[in-house]
C-alpha cells in the first residue's frame, strides 16, 4: 500500500529524477557526436549519386536544346565496390518526364556499342565523375518543369529541372 508523501519531498524527487534523465540524454548525445565526428559512423548513403544539371542555352522553337549533366558517384564506405554495365553505352542512361511523370523523351542510341560487358572498381572513400550532353527535342520539351531520371553505373537518381 502506498503512503502519502509530503508534496515538498515529491517535488524534490521529481526534480532529482529530471536532472538524472537530462544527464543521461546529454551523455548519449555526446557519445553519438563522438562516433559521428570521428567517422566511425557514416550518416550518408554508402554509395551516393549526385548530379549538376545546366541548360546550355535558352529554349527556342528552332532547337535543339542541350543540357550539360555532371554526375558523381561516391563510395562512402571503406570497401571497394564493383561497377558493372552491359556495355559502354549503358554506363549512363536517362529519360525525361513531366511533373506528373508522363514520358517526354529518352536517350537516343546513336552511338554504336559492342555488346561487351564492362566492369570497373570504385575504391572506398573515392568517387568517379562523368560529363554528358543531353540533346532535348524542342518539339516535345517546352519551357516548364520536368523530372530527369538518370542511371550511372547502375545507380539511379531523379532530379527536378526547369527548362527556360
Amino acid at each position: 500500500m502506498m503512503t502519502p508523501r509530503d508534496p515538498k519531498e515529491a517535488a524534490s524527487n521529481a526534480s532529482s529524477n529530471l536532472v538524472r534523465m537530462s544527464l543521461v540524454f546529454m551523455a548519449m548525445a555526446g557519445v553519438i557526436a563522438f562516433y559521428v565526428g570521428t567517422g566511425r559512423v557514416q550518416l550518408g548513403d554508402p554509395v551516393e549519386l549526385t548530379a549538376r544539371i545546366a541548360q546550355q542555352q535558352a529554349w527556342t522553337e528552332a532547337g535543339p536544346l542541350a543540357l550539360k549533366v555532371n554526375v558523381t558517384l561516391a563510395n562512402n564506405t571503406g570497401d571497394p565496390i564493383t561497377l558493372e554495365a552491359g556495355n559502354n553505352c549503358e554506363v549512363f542512361r536517362w529519360f525525361l518526364t513531366d511533373e506528373d511523370r508522363n514520358f517526354i523523351q529518352s536517350q537516343r542510341d546513336e552511338e554504336v556499342c559492342i555488346a561487351v560487358p564492362i566492369r570497373d572498381q570504385l575504391e572506398g572513400k573515392h568517387q568517379i565523375s562523368g560529363e554528358y550532353m543531353l540533346t532535348l527535342d524542342t518539339g516535345r520539351v517546352k519551357p516548364g518543369r520536368y523530372i530527369l531520371f538518370m542511371q550511372y553505373w547502375g545507380h539511379e537518381l531523379r532530379e527536378p529541372i526547369k527548362v527556360d
